[in-house]
């Protein structure tokens, strides 16, 4: 049979028409694949936004929810009473006008730190506060809580050696938290020398004060202020 004009034009027709089929269907199996990763994304990000401990969202689409302090992740449970007010030690003297700039202190920081409890600064800052207050037991109850949040931290394990020596005259606690504090800082100088002057100060044991002394110089050879320590307690 003969192709003629006329069927040349009807077979590219049906071509054409076949080619349009094809590319309609793999056009919307495109966009379906594309809109299907849109929505993975999409609750991906949401569930990120859950599952946050700040209690922060992302604006727009997504749904912000807020987590509540007590339900944070992240830091120790309980957390210390941030509404707890000042209680003056036994023995401890303080003028009105430092008790006045100790208590906005305390105020600002319970304040911060009820925002968020995770602030290891916030809470060895308002135990000194509260020390400055004469408010002993608080300064313990918010630098054992800085320890519990940081396992290595040897800043609040020092201070609470410091007050069980000069403020509450436990010598035994007062060794026992300057000792853990070298543990977690043992290339920190001032440690040593702290423990040093309560051993010869307070304990009035040189023997003490020497060996911590000699620790400390194995730990940082030939420091100056070790060494200086070290010749003035022979």
């Amino acid at each position: 049979m003969q192709i003629t004009q006329t069927h040349k034009i009807i077979i590219s027709a049906v071509v054409i028409v076949v080619l349009l089929g094809i590319y309609v269907v793999f056009d919307r199996k495109s966009k379906q694949e594309t809109d299907n990763k849109i929505v993975e994304t999409t609750e991906t990000a949401t569930t990120t936004v859950a599952t946050t401990d700040s209690g922060t969202g992302i604006t727009g689409s997504y749904k912000i929810e807020q987590v509540p302090i007590n339900e944070g992740k992240g830091f120790p449970q309980p957390v210390p009473d941030l509404n707890r007010e000042l209680v003056l030690s036994s023995g401890a003297i303080i003028s009105p006008e430092a008790m006045a700039l100790a208590v906005q202190k305390i105020k600002t920081l319970q304040t911060m730190l009820k925002s968020n409890p995770a602030n290891l600064s916030a809470w060895i800052d308002l135990g000194i506060y509260q020390k400055q207050a004469g408010d002993y037991t608080g300064a313990i109850l918010s630098w054992k809580y800085a320890g519990r949040l940081s396992p290595t931290d040897y800043v609040s394990r020092a201070n609470l050696g410091n007050l069980y020596a000069y403020f509450l005259k436990d010598n035994s606690q007062a060794e026992v938290y300057y000792k853990d504090a070298i543990s977690k800082g043992p290339t920190q100088v001032y440690l040593y020398t702290q423990l040093a002057e309560v051993y010869r100060d307070v304990f009035k044991d040189l023997n003490k004060a020497r060996a911590i002394v000699a620790q400390g110089l194995s730990k940082i050879p030939n420091d100056p202020s070790l060494l200086q320590l070290q010749a003035s307690l022979k």
